[in-house]
C-alpha cells in the first residue's frame, strides 16, 4: 500500500487491516447477505481495489465452494453449498450484534453487518455506571485491592461506609453490580453500581475470590410449561423457549440464581388461576429450596 493511501485511511480503521479480519468480513457478508462486491471491502477497510481482489482470491482459495462471481452483477454470490469458515454463523451472534447496533452500543463502522432489517427493542430504564467508578473497580479487581465506598442499601435509611474487596461483575438483566467481600458484614455481597455514592481505592486485599462459594457454585434451573395451560398452549411455550422433551435446563451461578428466578417470575410456586401470566414453572423447586433463602436474603444489598 502506498503512503498516500495510508494517509487517507481513518485511524479508527487501522486496526482492521489484517487479512484474517478481512476474510472474516467476506465470510460474514456472504453468509448473511448472500453477496459481496469489492467496494464493500474497499470502503469498510479503506484498502485498494487491488488488495480487495487479493483478499477475495485468498478467500476463494481457502473456501473454493462457497462463492461464485456473477459477471452481470459484478458481485460474488454465496453458493448453495456455502459453509462459513471464519465467522460465527449462529443466530445468537447475529441478533446480539443487531441488538448492539440498535442500541448504539456498537458503531456501524465496526460492525460486519451490512444491510439489516428495520429493528427496535423494548427499552428498559437503565442505571448508568459512572466511568470513573467502573475504572477504579476494574483496577481494584485486577490489582487485588480493596475499595472504600459509601453505599445506599435499599433496607437502610442512610448510607453506610463500607470496605469491600471486589472480584467480579454481575448483570441481572437490568443493572450491573460489583461482587465482592464486604468487610462490614464479613460476607460476599452484591453492590449495585448506581447505589455507590462515593468510592476510593483502598489497601491491597488478601481476600481469596475462590472462597466465594456462591459465585463459583453452578445451579441447574429446570423450567417447563405451566401444566395448567392446555396441551396446545404448552407446545407453544416449548417452542418459545426451545425446550427438549418439554423442559429446559438453565445453568446459573448461585450468586445470580435469585435474579434469574425473579426475572422469570419463579420465586413463588405457580398459581393455577394465573397460568396465562406465569406460563412456565420451576420443575426442580425442591432441589433449589435450600439455596433460595440464601439468595433472597444474604446475596443482595
Amino acid at each position: 500500500m502506498k503512503n498516500n493511501e495510508i494517509a487517507e485511511v481513518s485511524p479508527s480503521k487501522r486496526g482492521r487491516w489484517g487479512q484474517e479480519r478481512r476474510l472474516e468480513f467476506i465470510d460474514s457478508r456472504l453468509y448473511w447477505e448472500g453477496r459481496l462486491n469489492r467496494p464493500a471491502l474497499t470502503e469498510f477497510f479503506g484498502i485498494s481495489v487491488q488488495q480487495a481482489s487479493l483478499d477475495l482470491a485468498e478467500y476463494m482459495r481457502l473456501a473454493p465452494h462457497n462463492t461464485v462471481y456473477d459477471l452481470s452483477q459484478k458481485t460474488y454470490l454465496a453458493t448453495e453449498q456455502f459453509q462459513p469458515v471464519f465467522t460465527d454463523p449462529s443466530s445468537a451472534r447475529y441478533l446480539a450484534e443487531l441488538y448492539a447496533l440498535t442500541t448504539g452500543v456498537l458503531a456501524a463502522d465496526i460492525s460486519f453487518l451490512g444491510w439489516t432489517p428495520s429493528a427496535d427493542i423494548v427499552r428498559h430504564p437503565t442505571r448508568l455506571v459512572p466511568q470513573a467508578v467502573l475504572r477504579q473497580t476494574l483496577t481494584a479487581i485486577r490489582e487485588r485491592r480493596s475499595l472504600r465506598i459509601t453505599y445506599q442499601a435499599i433496607g437502610r435509611p442512610d448510607p453506610t461506609e463500607r470496605v469491600i474487596s471486589p472480584h467480579a461483575l454481575g448483570y441481572d438483566g437490568y443493572r450491573w453490580h460489583v461482587r465482592g467481600y464486604c468487610h462490614l458484614r464479613n460476607d460476599y455481597r452484591d453492590f449495585v453500581f448506581a447505589r455507590i455514592l462515593a468510592l476510593a481505592t483502598g489497601e491491597p486485599s488478601d481476600v481469596d475470590a475462590y472462597e466465594d462459594a456462591e459465585w463459583h457454585r453452578i445451579l441447574d434451573v429446570v423450567i417447563a410449561p405451566n401444566p395448567a395451560l392446555t396441551v396446545a398452549q404448552q407446545r407453544v411455550i416449548e417452542l418459545d423457549y426451545g425446550m427438549t422433551d418439554g423442559q429446559l435446563m438453565v445453568h446459573t451461578r448461585q450468586a445470580l440464581g435469585f435474579y434469574l428466578l425473579k426475572r422469570l417470575g419463579l420465586t413463588q410456586p405457580p398459581a393455577p388461576a394465573r397460568a396465562h401470566e406465569q406460563q412456565i414453572v420451576l420443575v426442580n423447586r425442591d432441589a433449589l429450596i435450600p439455596y433460595l433463602p440464601q439468595l433472597a436474603s444474604s446475596g443482595r444489598e
